[in-house]
């Protein structure tokens, strides 16, 4: 009787989450607030789970109480046949068993709610906000992220991200751990993931935004931090001036749509009245626009810049040899932006899936590959004058010859060379080529013009060549010019000129 009476009762040990109930087909049983003192029958269910979550939850209240107190108290409502739901109304969470078992969704909730009780002001951007301010708030406790998924058990971690590649399709965005914990529901159905088009470009934005927060803060020596933390109520507390809905109804591109999210994110971060004349905000604003442009955003060029890109005019196909070993290669050298696009989609490796072309303005890359069939002029070329630096042009006139690039990649036109002997290509350095465009104007097949090397046109004394060098080991040529024009290639069905 003296150890019936000395045990403690099932009870949740916090100052916050009021009751937690778990609703079955059996009927509804609860677990309460332990300074409540009530009394429940013995459960198995909840004995089992108490002790993870009392600490989950404890760790959670005690950082954001530090900050400042909840405003009332939370109540939970499980649901294990609905085992990914997760919505919060108000202060009551209703969340599926699974998610409740993964990291991170019980103290994202928590978070949320506190975070709401701060800011109820409609801005178009409030969602993604919200997600980055709780994103922050959580890696104060845990210092990283590690919001699991309950299917792949995949956590979200802090890592580089560059721009344009976190914009991801909807298929991508339901693969990664980064989705909402709102949109395990929908992307569990492939039916209705179609609802998520018009949120997965703001919410892919997240991993950005909340990685630059996360190291503008880090870069505060420790008394700044405090007195950053020390204000973050009233930070989150602003009255704003920003858009309730997106500029573009009609969205025109990713980028643009992307763009204005990210800028109306900026404004939010760095024009909170009450903290104008604060200098450590002031650092703060200026470390996370630092951040975000060392990742590649810079408001005055929104184009989608790529490290390599291949352009292709027949249609790709994620099973083409060509994609696989690209794709290969954006997994082995992640320094590297490698996308692939054909006349309809782009792919932003290692993305899986496509984007539709249209959904982007102008892509620029430090080199271009085209993959083409049949002849091309110089003006064909200089169409990619504004858009890149090297310009290799690959026939491709015979399908069943597979081509790699891995080697160009690593070692350039060279090494393309090395790799692909007997396809013809043409490597254009396009900064020197715009020196010579006057000179080119009249030029027609750029192959038939290389191969007849006529001295006597003017066309072709523009190039400056004084001769030029065919490497044996490579098979294919390297002119020697006073202007790099054209830096190696190879003509169609020939060895030697």
């Amino acid at each position: 009787m003296v150890l019936h009476l000395s045990q403690r009762p099932l009870c949740i040990d916090s100052k916050v989450v009021e009751r937690i109930d778990r609703v079955t087909e059996a009927g509804t049983e609860s677990l309460y607030r332990c300074a409540l003192n009530k009394a429940i029958p013995f459960n198995e269910y909840f004995n089992s789970n108490l002790r993870n979550w009392s600490y989950r939850i404890q760790r959670t209240e005690k950082m954001l109480e530090s900050l400042e107190p909840f405003y009332r108290k939370i109540q939970i409502t499980v649901l294990p046949d609905r085992p990914n739901l997760f919505r919060l109304q108000g202060h009551h969470l209703y969340i599926g068993a699974e998610i409740l078992e993964a990291p991170g969704h019980l103290e994202k909730a928590l978070a949320k709610v506190w975070y709401q009780e701060r800011n109820d002001q409609p801005f178009a951007q409030q969602e993604l906000m919200e997600e980055v301010m709780t994103d922050f708030l959580i890696h104060l406790e845990s210092g990283d992220l590690d919001i699991g998924d309950p299917g792949t058990h995949i956590l979200t971690a802090l890592r580089k991200v560059k721009w344009p590649f976190i914009i991801k399709s909807v298929e991508d965005y339901c693969e990664s751990p980064w989705k909402r914990s709102e949109h395990y529901v929908l992307c569990e159905n492939s039916k209705v993931q179609h609802e998520l088009y018009q949120q997965v470009v703001e919410m892919s934005l997240r991993p950005l935004l909340v990685g630059s927060m996360v190291k503008a803060y880090r870069k505060l020596n420790l008394a700044d931090r405090y007195a950053f933390l020390m204000k973050l109520p009233q930070f989150i507390r602003q009255e704003n001036n920003l858009p309730t809905q997106t500029a573009f109804v009609n969205p025109q591109t990713y980028l643009q749509r992307a763009g204005e999210a990210i800028r109306n994110i900026t404004i939010f971060v760095s024009s909170p009245q009450p903290l104008k004349k604060s200098r450590v905000h002031r650092m703060f604003v200026a470390n996370f626009t630092n951040e975000l442009n060392s990742n590649g955003y810079s408001e005055a060029f929104m184009d989608a810049s790529f490290d390599v890109l291949l352009v292709s005019q027949d249609r790709i196909d994620e099973k083409s040899s060509t994609f696989k070993e690209l794709l290969k290669q954006s997994l082995t050298h992640p320094d590297q932006q490698i996308a692939i696009r054909d006349r309809e989609n782009l792919w932003m490796l290692p993305a899986k899936y496509p984007i539709s072309v249209q959904s982007f303005g102008q892509m620029k890359a430090s080199k271009t590959i085209i993959e083409k069939c049949g002849g091309y002029s110089f003006s064909f070329v200089m169409d990619y004058a504004d858009v890149t630096e090297k310009l290799l042009v690959v026939d491709r006139c015979d399908k069943t010859k597979d081509v790699a690039y891995s080697a160009y990649l690593k070692d350039g036109a060279q090494g393309f060379a090395l790799q692909n002997k007997g396809t013809a290509f043409v490597q254009f350095h396009i900064p020197s080529l715009l020196l010579k465009k006057t000179d080119l104007q009249t030029a027609g097949n750029v192959f038939e013009f290389i191969k007849k090397r006529d001295v006597d046109n003017p066309s072709f004394k523009g190039l400056g060549w004084q001769e030029v060098r065919w490497d044996n080991k490579v098979h294919a040529y390297q002119p020697k010019a006073y202007v790099d024009a054209i830096e190696w290639f190879r003509v169609p069905g020939t060895t030697s000129l």
